[in-house]
This record gives C-alpha cells, sequence and structure tokens, in this order.
C-alpha cells in the first residue's frame, strides 16, 4: 500500500500529526507495555487440573442386574485367551481375546451374558467357551482388585471382576480377530458384600455375619484338587450337615461348586474346604445367623 502525505489528509489532520510528533519528541520512544490474557483456569474446589474424564456415553452404562446378553451360534471360539486392560483414567477398558480351537486368534467371539451378582460386589462374564489360557490376576485397577476365570458347572467358563466399589459397565464385541470389550466407571451403588478369598479357595456366599434363610445357598470356585471339597455346617460341637463336593473343570484349574443346606435357626458356623483325613481340615469358616 503506497504512503499518505499530509496534502492527501483531511484538513485539520496536520495539526494532529504535529501534535503527535511532539509528544514522541517530549517522552522518548515508545515501549509495549505488558499484555494481558482473556484466558483463565478454574479449578473446583479441592482439585488441582482438569477434572478426569468419564467414558464416552453413546452407549448407556447398567449398574446392576443384567448388562449384556449376546447369542453368537456360529462362533470358532474355544478357549478365553488374553485378558489386557487399560486405566488412564476413570473409564476403565477391559479387552478378552478369544482363541480357536486350532490355536490362533478366533473370528468371531462367543455367546455372552454379563451381569452384577448382587449383592456381591462382582461382575460376571460368561462364555461360551471351553478353557483358559489365563487362570487368575491380580488388576489392582482403580475399581477392579482381581479376576478369575472359572469353569462353570453348567457348562463353559465365566470370569469373575472383583470389584473395589461401586461402577457401572457396558459391553461391545469385535470380529476378526474375536474380542469383547468391558468398559466400567464409577457407580452410585454401593454392594458390601465381601467374597471370602484364601489361596485356593474364593467363597462368595454366605457372607460373614449376614442373616440368612434357610435352606442356605454355599457356593464360590475352588482350584480343583484330587480330594474334592467339603462344606460342613456345625452350632458349638453338633454337626448340622456335611456336603462333599467335585467342583466344575480340570485339576488344576477354578472350578465352580454350589450347594444348599437345610438349617434350623441359629447362629451357625460354615466351613468350606479340604478334608485331608487325619491331617484335618483346610479351608475357610464363615460365621452367620439362620433365620
Amino acid at each position: 500500500m503506497a504512503g499518505l502525505s499530509l496534502t492527501d489528509m483531511r484538513p485539520g489532520a496536520e495539526t494532529l500529526v504535529i501534535a503527535v510528533l511532539l509528544l514522541a519528541a517530549c517522552t522518548g520512544p515508545l515501549t509495549p507495555g505488558p499484555t494481558s490474557s482473556t484466558s483463565t483456569t478454574m479449578s473446583l474446589p479441592g482439585t488441582t487440573g482438569a477434572p478426569t474424564p468419564l467414558c464416552d456415553r453413546a452407549i448407556e452404562f447398567t449398574e446392576g442386574g443384567r448388562v449384556a446378553s449376546l447369542d453368537s451360534p456360529g462362533s470358532d471360539t474355544q478357549t478365553v485367551g488374553l485378558i489386557s486392560w487399560e486405566a488412564p483414567s476413570e473409564c476403565e477398558t477391559f479387552t478378552i481375546a478369544f482363541v480357536s480351537s486350532e490355536g490362533a486368534p478366533a473370528t468371531t467371539p462367543p455367546s455372552v451374558t454379563v451381569d452384577f451378582l448382587d449383592p456381591a460386589p462382582i461382575l460376571r462374564i460368561a462364555l461360551d467357551a471351553t478353557g483358559s489360557v489365563i487362570a487368575d490376576q491380580v488388576v489392582d485397577t482403580g475399581l477392579v482388585d482381581r479376576l478369575f476365570v472359572v469353569d462353570s458347572v453348567d457348562g463353559g467358563v465365566f470370569i469373575d471382576l472383583h470389584l473395589k466399589g461401586p461402577a457401572q459397565a457396558r459391553v461391545s464385541t469385535g470380529e476378526s480377530p474375536a474380542t469383547l470389550q468391558l468398559e466400567l466407571q464409577p457407580g452410585l451403588v454401593d454392594r458390601p458384600n465381601v467374597a471370602v478369598i484364601i489361596e485356593d479357595l474364593v467363597v462368595i456366599s454366605p457372607m460373614e455375619g449376614s442373616e440368612v434363610d434357610s435352606p442356605v445357598e454355599i457356593f464360590g470356585y475352588a482350584r480343583k484338587a484330587p480330594g474334592g471339597l467339603v462344606v460342613i455346617a456345625t452350632s458349638g460341637d453338633l454337626v448340622l450337615g456335611e456336603h462333599h463336593l467335585e467342583p466344575a473343570g480340570e485339576v488344576g484349574s477354578w472350578g465352580e461348586f454350589r450347594t444348599s443346606l437345610a438349617l434350623d435357626p441359629g447362629s451357625v458356623t460354615v466351613f468350606a474346604g479340604e478334608d485331608l483325613g487325619p491331617g484335618g481340615l483346610e479351608g475357610v469358616t464363615i460365621q452367620m445367623t439362620v433365620g
């Protein structure tokens, strides 16, 4: 753009230009002052930085009961393969891979149902598969403590995620390779029932200190041993009932067990574990009250 001369300006502009030149001569060169920003960062009281994001809400989450039921009659899945997870924020993603009978990655995921085991803090993924390369694993994310892969008494396997606290869940599947993706985010419903866990035994019901009705449902899973499992209910020195069980699956794997005992009202101790013969019993004891 060409410059303007004084004669190009409107009348009276010459006086304004002269005044500006005189002011600059008196004050010296103009120095740029500090600039202000219109951008501000705000944090909620008691927090620092940006809030931790939850999962994308495009698909609804479920916090209790049935989460998903997906039928896949043409699946080539035989076993559960790698289970991996990512928990960079309050949105935790668990990915389950599947293996075909040839030992290669399966192309189509199996039929699956996913349920919260209310009132237990457990999310169960039941799969139409016949085994797993993983038996159990410590997870230790914000929402999940550990997981177990268990042979079911009804056939197939299930994966139990033992939760640390309230959680919401949703499920999706993928093909070629076959995968199942479970997303978790913090929920609102607290589930105080905590399973009793020792090295080779998990008892989900009954809960320690609970009040239950007869017949008393006793279930969980054990790492299957040749001698099987024994459940004994006592009141003081009196034996009220005794069942010998054979958990599902192969020796060395986690196998589900279920039984029930018809018991009279009162304070009852239930033992679940292994009968070592002359060596005694090895397992857990649970105190409860039968109504």
